[in-house]
């Protein structure tokens, strides 16, 4: 009968941990995390079954997790202690020759599964998985997965927020328009950063092959301190420099932007800007813009700036919605959507 038992670290609060389904794709098992509790999702020949239940376990810290077919029923518990037993006819998966043969999925879905589920969920997962047994088998198949794949391996101690890598973004449709006035929109970033390189775009609107609006970190000609510098097309409007940004502190970074002003603060510093560059961006806004965290897609020469790749933690509000990489259009495999490095000071 279908058993895994694994140890599980998760800040979290939705996705896939595991799915598993017979060879021929009739029958399946779900384990994921929804509002950061557990939850089962299963088929077999007697029909399908979604159930949730246990305490909420993404809170960072090591959960032993185990889900064991019984011969009546599917038991799932967390440090040993029972919190769920679902009753289940039959056996989840038949056996052939002997043998009970099943695919393994680890943190998402197969393409075509999606919209057979009982109900719905994002399936991208930021955790961490160790000590892993399944069927009885120990680790078998999966390290040798994961021994070749760097991006796979463990952080070894994360604290909450995202972190890029400095080799990809993540794309958002994000609807920028004032409510108070048709013709009027509003940009209020906020953001949490804690660089690991001196160079990178934390924030950006890209428009067609323009780039109208970019918020980033540039070298500062001192040894120590970096500049951040908002940017209208290739024309710096607004920039400050902070202390050496590159350390175990966080720096608190603000942009609000409207058609007659743009203000940029970092920690308690202010530089306000009502350039002629914002009917620039007032044109872009006016039509379509895409919203890019961590770095821009291929744009023309000299459209902007700064081009490198964001690399160090971030947390970002836009409009005082918290993004969540998770739920972004597209993003790079190696963002971490909810776990940063954690610096021991």
């Amino acid at each position: 009968r279908f058993t895994a038992e694994f140890d599980f670290r998760t800040y979290d609060a939705e996705g896939v941990i595991l799915y598993a389904e017979s060879l021929d794709n009739t029958a399946w098992i779900l384990l994921a995390l929804r509002d950061g509790k557990i939850e089962i999702q299963f088929k077999n020949e007697f029909g399908t079954k979604v159930t949730s239940g246990g305490k909420a376990i993404n809170d960072g810290l090591w959960h032993i997790i185990s889900v064991e077919e019984l011969e009546h029923s599917i038991s799932v518990k967390i440090a040993k202690e029972a919190v769920m037993s679902i009753n289940s006819p039959g056996t989840l998966f038949k056996q052939s020759q002997g043998f009970l043969e099943t695919k393994v999925y680890i943190a998402g879905l197969p393409r075509k599964v999606g919209n057979t589920l009982v109900k719905q969920i994002n399936p991208r997962l930021d955790g961490c998985i160790r000590a892993w047994n399944l069927m009885n088998q120990g680790h078998s198949g999966v390290k040798e997965v994961i021994q070749e794949k760097q991006s796979k391996h463990c952080l070894v101690a994360v604290e909450r927020g995202s972190f890029y890598p400095g080799t990809g973004m993540a794309e958002f449709q994000i609807n920028y328009n004032n409510l108070d006035s048709a013709e009027d929109w509003l940009i209020n970033v906020t953001m949490t950063i804690r660089p690991s390189t001196d160079t990178g775009v934390m924030f950006a609107l890209v428009s067609n092959e323009t780039v109208p609006l970019a918020l980033s970190i540039v070298d500062s000609n001192s040894s120590d301190s970096q500049k951040i510098i908002v940017t209208i097309g290739n024309i710096t409007v607004a920039h400050l420099e902070s202390k050496k940004l590159c350390t175990p502190r966080k720096v608190l970074v603000g942009l609000l932007v409207t058609k007659q002003q743009l203000e940029l603060s970092v920690d308690s510093h202010t530089d306000r800007s009502d350039s002629e560059q914002l009917s620039v961006l007032h044109q872009a806004m006016m039509a379509n813009v895409v919203t890019y965290l961590g770095g821009l897609p291929d744009v023309p020469l000299g459209a902007t700036l700064v081009t490198a790749f964001y690399n160090g933690c971030m947390e970002v509000k836009v409009n005082n919605r918290q993004l969540d990489p998770d739920e972004a259009i597209s993003k790079h495999n190696d963002i971490r959507s909810h776990s940063c490095p954690l610096i021991m000071q």
